[in-house]
């Protein structure tokens, strides 16, 4: 490379000024840098998006366990339980038409 100026742009070492290696190299890092911190914050809002999507679901769903009584007196057995459970995982759908309704005995002791 030759070490006279030649032109306008052209360094001392030979490089065009934008093009210096080691200027090169900072961009690089500064663009390697911007594009994690871009691709974790994207991922960041996702999982918060995610989880007050999942929250809303589960309160819909409480609510119409509530709707249909299903919280009156004691649960006593697995057959409530289980229906109070699956109505708040079924959420919204709830107001679709899903109608949870589960029958199931507990295991008894043996004697």
């Amino acid at each position: 490379m030759s070490s006279a100026h030649t032109g306008p742009g052209i360094g001392v070492s030979g490089y065009a000024s934008c093009q210096v290696p080691d200027q090169d190299k900072a961009r690089q890092s500064r663009l390697a840098l911007s594009s994690s911190f871009n691709k974790t914050m994207l991922t960041e809002i996702q999982m918060h998006l995610g989880s007050v999507l999942l929250a809303i679901w589960l309160v819909i769903g409480g609510l119409a366990a509530g709707q249909r009584g299903d919280y009156h007196g004691p649960i006593g057995n697995c057959s409530r339980a289980s229906t109070i459970a699956v109505t708040v995982l079924a959420g919204p759908l709830n107001y679709l038409g899903v109608n949870p309704n589960v029958k199931c005995t507990a295991p008894q002791p043996s004697s």
